[in-house]
């Protein structure tokens, strides 16, 4: 007998696959860092993170399947198999699935995404999205284990679901593919199991579509009012613009600010702040005294209670935040990329409706919660309609020219159907609440009421109002 003579030679991708095993592990734990850490800059609230290599008994039996005719069904396995590392994203609601499938679509190539529940119709939802590469050439740099499996194995499965579509899924599959109790059923008894199934979907549908009702109920998708991009909103309220700090914005100043409004916090990414300060100089916000004034409309820890950070969180990242919550809409839009701004905007629902908390109630109804500043010129508009513009003016805050508003507070048009008013738009939501309540004293007898979050604030005294008297 010559030498090797009877010993059954191993498939050369069944040993490349063994000796793969350590590597593997190590690009499923980065999967799942990878994944973790863009749901968490995206704040996006995960239930479950995980992800796994499939194991070399299990890859084998796979590799070797054959089609209903007998040929092999992979002929080339490393290549065709795409489950090799597979990783598995539970979030609480389908808003926050199709969120994170949009992300992940955008941060990496992809071979396919499909939800197989769309052509089952049996109860199954979930997306699943097979990538092949990470586009950032840095972000690539950051998971290098990562980015060497999808350069060899070529694809990586990723399923997103909602809890809801997981319980569903994972039962299912037990008693479907596992159970022996489901495969001695008659085929009359399995039909009938089946179609419990397809009941408890609807059940899932309808336990997304509450959860979804009440993500939207918390962090509205509504996108607001957009004011254009060019004016600056810094919250300017005392003292006066002009005696402000002025010390520049650069990332020296700009450290020791947030270390000292975040002295427990870990620093974060240098460069973080250079995207900070040239996305503020976007918005005029160019010193350091221009920054104290926007941020000082904020409770201190308001906003990282909103944001309910999952981990320590650094101090740029904090910030980040709160500017956030004051430029709201301005802010994204100054962000120097697309994929910043997408970040941003997921992350600007965290805020928004803890902010945008004003609404109007008038003769016409009532009008959808807007922000302090947005609520102002509001009913700026409404008792000029009424009343003209003369009942508008306030001393500073509204006027009939630029010139009349205060320096610094960045006066906005109003188009009025009896002629332009210009009202400051860098209002405290201290000062700016004391101007609805003038505004709306102006107007007896209208009806008109201003909501903060649904607590009345200010409603018109009774009486006539001077159109009326006419």
């Amino acid at each position: 007998m010559s030498q090797g003579e009877g010993i059954e030679q191993v498939p050369s991708h069944l040993w490349q696959y063994a000796q793969d095993q350590a590597f593997l592990t190590d690009a499923a734990t980065e999967a799942k860092r990878f994944l973790t850490e863009l749901a968490r800059d995206a704040s996006i609230d995960v239930h479950l993170v995980e992800a796994r290599p499939k194991t070399l008994s299990s890859y084998t039996e796979k590799s070797q399947k054959t089609k209903d005719d007998g040929t092999p069904k992979y002929t080339d396995p490393a290549a065709q198999i795409h489950d090799c590392v597979a990783a598995r994203v539970i979030v609480y609601t389908t808003r926050a699935r199709n969120d994170l499938a949009d992300l992940i679509a955008s941060r990496c190539a992809y071979r396919e995404w499909e939800n197989p529940g769309t052509t089952k119709h049996n109860g199954y939802d979930s997306e699943h999205i097979v990538i092949s590469g990470i586009k950032d050439p840095d972000v690539q740099g950051r998971y290098t284990a990562l980015a060497k499996y999808l350069g060899k194995y070529q694809g990586l499965e990723i399923q997103v679901r909602s809890v809801a579509g997981h319980a569903w899924a994972e039962y299912e599959h037990d008693i479907r593919y596992k159970s022996g109790a489901y495969q001695e059923l008659t085929p009359g008894d399995k039909g009938r199991v089946d179609q419990y199934f397809v009941e408890a979907g609807g059940m899932r549908r309808y336990m997304d579509k509450i959860f979804d009702e009440i993500e939207e109920f918390l962090r509205p998708q509504d996108t607001g009012d957009v004011a254009p991009a060019g004016e600056p909103v810094i919250g300017v309220d005392e003292p006066s613009p002009e005696a402000l700090n002025p010390t520049p914005l650069d990332p020296g100043t700009l450290g020791e600010l947030i270390a000292h409004r975040f002295p427990g916090d870990e620093p974060g990414d240098p460069p973080s702040l250079n995207v900070l300060i040239d996305q503020l100089a976007v918005l005029d916000v160019t010193t350091i005294g221009q920054l104290e004034a926007a941020l000082s409309n904020l409770v201190e820890g308001q906003v990282a209670r909103l944001m309910d950070y999952p981990t320590e969180t650094t101090r740029v990242r904090k910030l980040d935040d709160e500017l956030l919550a004051v430029f709201l809409d301005r802010y994204v839009e100054a962000a120097g990329d697309a994929e910043r701004r997408q970040l941003l905007r997921l992350r600007l629902r965290r805020v928004r409706g803890r902010f945008t908390i004003y609404s109007l109630d008038g003769p016409d109804g009532t009008r959808r919660p807007v922000a302090a500043a947005r609520a102002v010129r509001d009913l700026v508009e409404f008792v000029a309609e009424r009343e003209g513009i003369a009942a508008t003016l306030i001393s500073g805050a509204v006027g009939a020219n630029k010139g009349d508003v205060t320096p610094g507070y960045f006066p906005r048009e109003v188009q009025t159907s009896a002629g332009p008013v210009y009202v400051a738009t860098n209002l405290s939501r201290a000062y700016a609440e004391s101007l609805m309540r003038e505004l709306v004293s102006r107007v007896p007898g209208s009806g008109l009421r201003v909501k903060r979050a649904g607590d009345l604030l200010s409603e018109a005294p009774p009486g006539l109002s001077t159109a009326d008297s006419a």
